[in-house]
């Protein structure tokens, strides 16, 4: 009766402390959900300024990505395995990522630092909630939120950057 009761209560106060602290180490971790829902916005065809001197509107998707009149370079990003804890278990995402820019000499620096970018986004991928990258709207959030990250990474600028990332194996188990 006495273990049963220290369940219920420290589940209690893992629920009660992940309702209150989210938001402030989220914060504290820099990690800002208005910026991923701005690019979704954008995405889904919702108007949005696009303020040049902020720099989270720099690593939104490119327009016209597959215009003719441009060129594309891609590089390869590798697959990537993460485990993440999901109601005491452990589940796991398979991805791989290819990542496609306009510009031919910034492209092979990105595939130069192919490294760096997979460090930080195998860092990134553990952060994730499984139960939000199983779904659909889920699986384009962390698209967008992984170009994010990636543009991060690079130091990209309005002109030189990642124009998108795509995920062309995904697997949530």
């Amino acid at each position: 009766m006495v273990l049963s009761l220290c369940c219920v209560a420290s589940i209690l106060l893992g629920l009660v402390g992940g309702v209150f602290g989210g938001p402030t180490i989220k914060a504290a971790l820099g990690i800002e959900e208005g910026e991923v829902q701005a690019i979704v916005a954008d995405q889904t065809g919702d108007a949005l300024d696009v303020d040049l001197n902020d720099p989270s509107s720099l690593f939104a998707p490119m327009p016209g990505v597959f215009d003719p009149d441009k060129d594309r370079f891609y590089a390869d990003a590798g697959e990537f395995l993460v485990g993440m804890k999901y109601q005491g278990r452990t589940r796991y995402l398979q991805l791989t990522a290819q990542l496609v820019g306009h510009d031919e000499e910034f492209m092979g620096k990105v595939e130069t630092d192919v490294p760096a970018i997979r460090n930080g986004l195998s860092i990134f991928f553990t952060q994730q909630d499984f139960s939000a990258v199983s779904t659909l709207e889920g699986r384009e959030t962390l698209r967008l939120a992984t170009l994010v990250e990636i543009n991060k990474i690079i130091g990209a600028t309005a002109e030189l950057r990642v124009a998108d990332v795509y995920f062309t194996d995904y697997i949530t188990q």
